[in-house]
């Protein structure tokens, strides 16, 4: 039988990883008051000009050490979604949660390096010859040549875990006792609290409106706050020892 307080450690270790991933964001995306957000391109912002390269080299090491909490937290809850799911129509969608989850593990070591690399081979280059709109396209042809797998990640990791979750909490395996209980759990994935939540928070004044980067890293964690109510219930059906 699987031990409660190992599965419950996981998946605090995998929010505390999608926490670091929160970090990375904000180092990443997080601009001063007044400071611009414009971009040449579609992710080279001007801003990183000004930024610490400090920033940067924090923010792969947040999303290289996060990567591995936040497998060992998504992989102990697949492994819960294994035992609880018996029902054979819904074993599709623990199987879909594990394809998300791996792809995750790819999109957040690969995917976040890469955007540090298109910031800091802006930066280089520009503090070398002095020719932002040079700079600009080197950086993004980098970024642009690695784009079709990063989309296809973050369409899995991200898109792909929303809908096999709000889908597990409307057919109830995941065991919330009331509708507003599973409307609220609905907003407990990386689309809907960066769509929503993080909206929101970016229609504010700053600094408030920064908050806005990490809503989608938190979507993640809010996934493993479920899996910490999955375990909850597991234990009480005697599931789990």
């Amino acid at each position: 039988m699987n031990s409660e307080k190992r599965i419950r450690r996981h998946l605090i270790i995998g929010i505390a990883g999608c926490l670091l991933f929160v970090i990375g964001d904000f180092l990443y995306a997080a601009t001063g008051k007044g400071q611009t957000t414009e971009t040449i391109g579609l992710f080279t912002m001007i801003a990183y000009l000004d930024m610490a390269t400090w920033r940067m080299w924090a923010s792969i090491l947040c999303g290289f050490i996060g990567t591995l909490m936040y497998y060992m937290g998504f992989h102990q809850m697949y492994g819960l979604l294994k035992i609880h799911v018996t029902e054979p129509k819904n074993q599709i969608w623990v199987k879909l949660f594990r394809v998300a989850y791996l792809m995750g593990t790819v999109a957040w070591a690969w995917v976040h390096a890469m955007f540090m690399t298109n910031a800091l081979t802006f930066k280089f280059i520009y503090q070398e010859y002095g020719d932002m709109q040079k700079a600009a396209d080197i950086a993004n042809r980098v970024l642009y040549a690695n784009a079709p797998g990063m989309l296809i990640a973050y369409l899995f990791c991200d898109f792909g875990l929303a809908i096999v979750m709000i889908t597990l909490i409307w057919k109830k395996v995941i065991p919330l006792k009331t509708t507003g209980a599973r409307i609220l759990a609905t907003f407990c994935n990386p689309i809907l609290s960066a769509g929503v939540i993080g909206n929101l928070f970016g229609l504010m004044p700053w600094p408030i409106n920064q908050l806005d980067h990490g809503t989608e890293s938190f979507g993640h964690a809010l996934v493993l706050i479920l899996g910490l109510i999955l375990l909850k219930e597991m234990k009480k059906q005697g599931e789990i020892s």
